[in-house]
């Protein structure tokens, strides 16, 4: 069976999530497909290629469908919480790995950085909707984003239940703040 571009993304992700970047080989991308690398070739030039490639497909997604999501949920406290539950399901183990390969790989960083940016920028147009001040808006976003980030540094394998149970709890937190506005 032919494979396709996407069936190599999904591949990465799951060589990411179980082994880090270093199971993002060539041989193991054709191992876990099944396939010869002539097959590789014929998607991708080299696996440099294929990397950049794999972050802008991974990033282009992650921004596409949150984007899409969150423009189909007009009402700010329903998209908070759609933003939790988008949180949550994430892959964390392939995320917490490429968030490494950004530490020592600038090319990678800038395609982390354009997907935490993105969920910033929701979060606080979500919040400023709520009626909260656009500056303090930011510092919330940012504390949102560091405990999706700070969970998936600390923990190996993320707890979804865990971590759900922290984004619940911070939601609670922004709820009481939006009635101390009002």
């Amino acid at each position: 069976m032919r494979q396709s571009k996407d069936d190599y993304y999904r591949a990465a992700l799951e060589l990411l999530a179980d082994g880090g970047v270093d199971a993002l080989t060539m041989a193991n991308l054709c191992a876990q497909l099944g396939v010869t690398t002539g097959s590789f070739y014929a998607h991708f030039t080299s696996i440099r290629e294929f990397h950049t490639s794999f972050l802008e497909q991974w990033a282009e997604g992650r921004v596409y469908q949150l984007k899409e999501q969150v423009d189909s949920t007009p009402d700010a406290i329903e998209r908070i919480d759609l933003l939790r539950r988008i949180a949550v399901a994430v892959n964390h183990e392939a995320e917490s790995a490429i968030r490494g390969w950004a530490r020592t790989n600038p090319v990678v960083a800038e395609f982390q950085r354009r997907v935490d940016r993105v969920r910033e920028e929701v979060l606080v147009q979500a919040f400023v909707d709520i009626g909260i001040d656009k500056q303090e808006a930011r510092v919330l976003a940012r504390i949102g984003l560091t405990i999706l980030v700070g969970t998936q540094q600390i923990e190996d394998k993320v707890d979804r239940k865990r971590l759900d149970s922290l984004l619940t709890e911070y939601q609670h937190w922004l709820e009481i703040r939006r009635g101390d506005q009002d």
